[in-house]
């Protein structure tokens, strides 16, 4: 018997997405290895009848009862399908086989396309909103499956380029939005229809920056400063930064951060950012100096100064502020007066001109806002000069205006100051040179001199020059002794000769202060006044009634105490 042969023809079709052109995969038949055959159920059938092994033989089978149904005919049920002859014939024997049995022809209609399946694998995932997003090492494997003829292929695409076969699973390497679009075609040509996946790959960390807050000065910081991390993600989004001050614990970081607690000197602060697929940013680290410490502050009194009871100082006296900081720099060194207002020291200033003790409070501020802690300098303003007094010893007289004295009168400056105090007393006599003055001294020359004096007191005020005029008077008072009769005659030894009747009178004269005393000594005897009322002149009665040879020493003192002497030797006797 020679066998029949079944030619099946398969017709294709196309099938387009927007997004990218499937392939074409014509709808065809398919001779499975083991044996079976199938059949796209689209396709139209056609039946042959050829009585040699070659189909060319073959004549188209008609159908008289089915006309209409029969070329083409098509396959109603999905899977196995039978073309079927009623009682087998044995091909050698030609007889009907026993018992009865038909003749079946296997045929698998297949009508459905395969179906295919994800899985995403290998880096974290993370949603928001209608968005997913992955991180690194995202593999992503198909599965694809068809209930009848199998599945012959699977294709993908990304991004919308052309579809590839799809055979081993996909790395997801490149960062962005991602289109995936994948499906799987059956032996038969059934294609299913594309499957879309979009997606987002995350490949990079996030970026943190740091920003500080005043006071600052660079990367000196106040511990009034503050520092904000801000961090942003190009894709996926920070899920949060951590940070940490030098060998510290991590923290998680919500919201700025305060300096005051850390101690002053060197830091820094690390930081860094984690996205919602696990990207982590390279540590970065933000070196910096805290500066906790104010400036100190100094002064110096500059002119006239003298401790003393206080320190005092003149109205010439002028306060100097400095300031030195250890890190950031001075920004203002400031002051106030007596409990005036703050002021900026820009240069030397003076201390209010007003006699009595004054505070100046003083302190700096350094670039980054620490603030000294008040210091005080408390001074006494001495804006008043010194008095001198001039005093003179004994002997001394007063008259007509003006004061006389002797060579061994003491002149006395009697300085005196009620703040600062004496520094010295100068002096010059007649113009010449100055003379610092230590103790009394005496005016050696005679005559009308001059002395002008001052004082100097600790804070350099100097008294308005005085003077005073005096006259120095050194000479004694001229004596003179007369008789009140001329001599009689003379001695041997050429002494006058007086009768004893004759009497003594004793004068003196004195050219600037008059003679203050005169006395007499007689023969060795004590001196005694001349015109005293308690003892005889050498000028009364009787004093010369002995013949004998008469020796008078006669003294003149003047009113200051300057003294002349002079001595008369006569002889009293008869013609």
């Amino acid at each position: 018997m020679k066998k029949t042969s079944l030619l099946i023809l398969l017709l294709g079709i196309v099938i387009t997405l927007p997004a990218q052109q499937m392939l074409k995969h014509e709808k065809r038949r398919y001779t499975a290895p083991d044996g079976k055959l199938y059949i796209n159920k689209e396709l139209p059938v056609y039946l042959f009848l050829s009585v040699t092994p070659d189909i060319k033989d073959g004549i188209k089978l008609e159908s008289e009862a089915t006309n209409a149904y029969a070329n083409p005919f098509y396959l109603d049920t999905e899977g196995l399908n039978t073309i079927r002859t009623p009682s087998a014939v044995d091909p050698e024997t030609r007889q009907n086989v026993v018992p009865v049995r038909d003749i079946i022809f296997e045929v698998y209609a297949d009508g459905i396309a395969p179906s295919t399946s994800s899985s995403f694998t290998g880096a974290p995932r993370y949603t928001s909103g209608n968005t997913i997003y992955y991180g690194k090492n995202l593999t992503v494997s198909l599965t694809s499956k068809d209930a009848v003829s199998g599945v012959e292929q699977t294709y993908y695409s990304i991004n919308k380029e052309a579809y590839q076969k799809y055979n081993a699973s996909l790395s997801m390497n490149k960062e962005g939005q991602q289109f995936l679009q994948y499906y799987a075609a059956d032996f038969t040509g059934n294609a299913e229809n594309p499957n879309v996946r979009e997606f987002v790959v995350d490949l990079s960390a996030p970026k943190t920056t740091y920003a500080t807050t005043s006071p600052k000065k660079q990367d000196i910081l106040s511990p009034k400063a503050t520092i904000s991390l801000s961090s942003t993600d190009n894709l996926a989004g920070v899920r949060n930064t951590n940070y940490a001050f030098d060998d510290g614990t991590e923290r998680r970081y919500a919201s700025v951060l305060g300096l005051a607690w850390l101690t002053d000197g060197d830091h820094t602060l690390y930081y860094y950012s984690v996205d919602n697929v696990d990207n982590t940013e390279s540590r970065n680290a933000y070196k910096f100096y805290l500066d906790k410490t104010p400036p100190v502050v100094s002064y110096e009194i500059r002119g006239d100064q003298y401790q003393g009871t206080y320190t005092y100082v003149s109205n010439r006296t002028k306060i100097n502020l400095s300031a030195t900081d250890n890190k950031a720099g001075v920004e203002d060194i400031l002051y106030r007066i007596d409990g005036g207002g703050e002021q900026t020291f820009g240069q030397d200033f003076p201390i209010p001109d007003r006699k009595g003790t004054h505070n100046v409070a003083y302190w700096a501020t350094d670039q980054v806002t620490n603030r000294a802690a008040n210091k005080n300098l408390r001074v006494y303003m001495d804006n008043v000069a010194p008095t001198t007094a001039i005093s003179y010893g004994s002997p001394q007289f007063f008259d007509r205006d003006t004061l006389f004295v002797t060579s061994n009168t003491r002149v006395t400056l009697t300085p005196r100051d009620a703040e600062s105090g004496v520094k010295t007393t100068n002096y010059i006599i007649d113009g010449a040179g100055s003379s610092t003055y230590n103790a009394p001294f005496t005016l050696a020359k005679e005559g009308m001199r001059k002395i002008s004096f001052t004082t100097t007191d600790n804070v350099n005020n100097k008294e308005t020059e005085k003077s005073s005029e005096v006259y120095v008077d050194n000479t004694p008072p001229v004596i003179y002794a007369n008789f009140s009769i001329k001599p009689i005659g003379k001695t041997s030894n050429g002494l006058d000769v007086y009768p004893n009747y004759t009497r003594l009178y004793i004068g003196a004269t004195d050219k600037k202060v008059g003679t203050g005393k005169i006395q007499y000594s007689m023969n060795g005897a004590a001196f005694v006044d001349y015109s005293s009322p308690y003892t005889l002149d050498v000028s009364e009665l009787d004093r010369f009634q002995e013949q004998k040879e008469y020796t008078v020493v006669i003294k003149a003192i003047d009113k200051l105490g300057n003294e002349s002497e002079k001595t008369i030797t006569f002889f009293v006797g008869k013609e």
